[in-house]
Parts: C-alpha cells; structure tokens; sequence
C-alpha cells in the first residue's frame, strides 16, 4: 500500500478517480490524548464515506482537505462516547458547506440495544451490575436515529435562531434536519438478528447487507466488544479493493468471515499489559482490566493458560483471514509509550503482508493495497 504519511492534509477528493483511505483521528477510548479521536474517510472516485465520529472529527476532515459536499454516507460502529462524540457536531458545523439541492448523508448505526432479546441483565440492553444508577430511565439505551432526533432537539435554540438569522438562502431558511426540504442527514438502525442481545452480543451470524452506490456496497457484521451492543464491523467493496473496519473487538469469528480475503484490514489494536499497568494500584484497575483484555485485539497474540484460550494478535487475525495489508488504528496506549516500532514487530511477526501503523491525517492509496508500506 502507498501511503503518505506527511499528515499535510494533501488528500484531493476532487479527484474523480481513484480510493484513499485517511485515518483522520487514531485515539483509542475516551480519554484525551496527543491524538484526535477514532475517525477514518474512504474516498472513492470523488464520493467520501466516514466510519466513526470522535472528537476533532470537524477539524480533522477539514486539515485533511476533504470537502462536505462530496460525503455520502457515515458508519457507526458503536455508541460509545469517543466514536460518536463528534457525530451531531460534524453536520451542525458543516452547514456552510452542504449541498442542499442534492445531498442527504446517509448514516448507519447501531440501533436500541433493548430491541432484541430476551436476556437476564434485568435491564434490558444493559449489563445486569448492582448499585449503578439508570440514566435516562425513559429510553436508557438509544439507538443512532435516537441520538440524532436526541442532538437535535438540544441544539433546538441554536437551529431555530439560525434559521432565522444567518441559515437563509433567497429568502428562506436552510433546515437541515428534514422539517421543511430535504434533510441533510437521514438515519438508519441497522437490523440485527433476533438471537443477538447484551447477553449474547456476537452470535454467528452472516454479514449483512448494509448500503450500496455506484461506488461501494457495505456489508456488515456484530462483533465481540463487551459489554456493548450492538457493536458492528464494516466491509467495503469497491472498484479498487476491499476495506474491513473492525471497530472495537476482540478476535472472533463473525469479524474473521467479514474480512475473508480482503485486501486491507483497518484493525483496533491495543498493547494489553501496558494498558493494563497504566492503572495499577487505582480504583479503576479492575474494571479497566477486564475491558481490555476481554474486549479488544492484542497487538500480539496471548498464549493460552489455565481457563485461559488463547488470543490472536492483530497479525495473527490478518493473516488468517488472507488480508493483503493491514492498517492499525485506535491504538492504545497511543501516546508513544509504546513506540510505533513495537507494534509494527508485533504485527509483522505473525502477518506476511504489508503493515502499517497509522497517524492522523496519513492517507493511504487502494490502488497499491499489495505494496509493502511503512509507517510514519
């Protein structure tokens, strides 16, 4: 894969042409760190789809010279805070810049996670802990069309002075949310199977179909990242290759049928045991620990124990599903502690292809998915 890795903001997405693929935020979780939040464009023949919504998401998309009025669609893999902490923003600050007459971005999510059951957490959706507060006892567990009617609504002020101050074109007001015109945005839970719940998060499933264009079509599939869910992973096919977003996951093997033969794995990856020391000695050690050993993918394997099975590393998991390239993203810890060279031995030991460790605002060609790239 050829890669530039400047983090110039040199991608033309008016290029009619060609597929890139720019990592625009690499942070993993909610904590803030030297990197902006998890974020990454797909740029095909001109058309930008988003996976993933973190903070800096507006910035980002902007440093890296993509144009507004060129996104067709958004992908969601789940609600937690740092993938969708930009979500309503990214459209509430872009309006200057949409396409009004022609444009709807199409955005997929995960839907209510008490939709499906049944299960025994005793709060449906959620995972069944003594002593924790229910926020939002009226609609706990919101789904992606819920966060959007949700963030508008508490914007309402904001849209409603605009509409009558700046956001008029010939006259009238530029509504954005569908009220009165075509909407800006428009969203769509994505339909899970009915087996599927908090309890039992990730059953074998075959990917769904999600979207298609006359650029890309995408599938989808749940994965393992408790205790949320839904939780999905994204295939892209286009004329260039194909692309698997993993989302947040540990290995498994819904993930491993999605990404069969594709030419660019963009996987989560997370250096368990520094993560883990990170938090050595505080209240938080235990709960923190559990997450990540349970609910992401180790930079390299984990060796079976007692009770234990054993973990596929990121390389380990590429190299089974027959990747061509692998791109590493939402890296943690992701702050230089562990140095990138770390994670591309890691990977590189148990992957024959090609490896990248990914920055923000590095771009990356399709076309040369089979070349060998290095990171930054």
């Amino acid at each position: 894969m050829n890669n530039n890795a400047s983090g110039s903001g040199s991608v033309d997405s008016t290029k009619d042409s060609g597929a890139q693929l720019v990592l625009l935020g690499t942070q993993s979780g909610p904590i803030p760190g030297t990197r902006a939040g998890i974020a990454t464009a797909l740029v095909v023949d001109g058309a930008i789809y988003l996976v993933d919504a973190g903070s800096g998401l507006p910035r980002q998309f902007f440093s890296a010279g993509l144009e507004f009025s060129r996104v067709r669609g958004m992908f969601i893999t789940h609600l937690h805070s740092d993938h969708v902490a930009d979500y309503f923003n990214f459209f509430s600050l872009n309006w200057t810049n949409w396409d009004f007459h022609r444009q709807t971005v199409e955005v997929y999510g995960p839907g209510r996670a008490d939709a499906t059951g049944p299960d025994d957490s005793g709060t449906p959706g959620l995972p069944s802990t003594p002593d924790a507060p229910l926020v939002a006892p009226e609609l706990p567990t919101p789904g992606i069309t819920d966060l959007t009617r949700l963030s508008i609504a508490a914007h309402a002020y904001d849209l409603n002075q605009r509409l009558r101050s700046t956001r008029r074109v010939g006259g009238r007001a530029l509504e954005f949310t569908g009220l009165d015109g075509r909407p800006m945005l428009r969203s769509h839970d994505i339909t899970v199977p009915t087996d599927a719940n908090v309890a039992v998060p990730c059953p074998p499933m075959a990917p769904i179909s999600v979207y298609a264009d006359d650029k890309v079509t995408v599938t989808a599939t749940l994965v393992q990242h408790p205790p949320v869910f839904p939780a999905f992973a994204f295939r892209f096919e286009t004329a260039y290759g194909s692309v698997v977003f993993s989302g947040d996951t540990a290995p498994c093997k819904n993930l491993a049928e999605l990404a069969q033969g594709t030419d660019v794995l963009v996987n989560e990856v997370m250096a368990v045991d520094p993560a883990v020391a990170r938090f050595a000695g505080t209240p938080l050690y235990e709960s923190m620990a559990r997450q990540f050993t349970d609910a992401h993918t180790p930079h390299r394997t984990r060796p079976a124990g007692p009770g234990v099975a054993e973990v596929p590393g990121v390389g380990a998991l590429a190299q089974r599903v027959g990747a061509r390239s692998l791109v590493l993203t939402h890296i943690y810890p992701g702050d230089g502690s562990v140095p990138d060279e770390e994670f591309q031995t890691a990977a590189a030991e148990e992957f024959a292809g090609s490896v990248v460790v990914g920055h923000d605002l590095m771009s990356l060609d399709l076309r040369r998915s089979t070349t060998t790239s290095s990171a930054r």
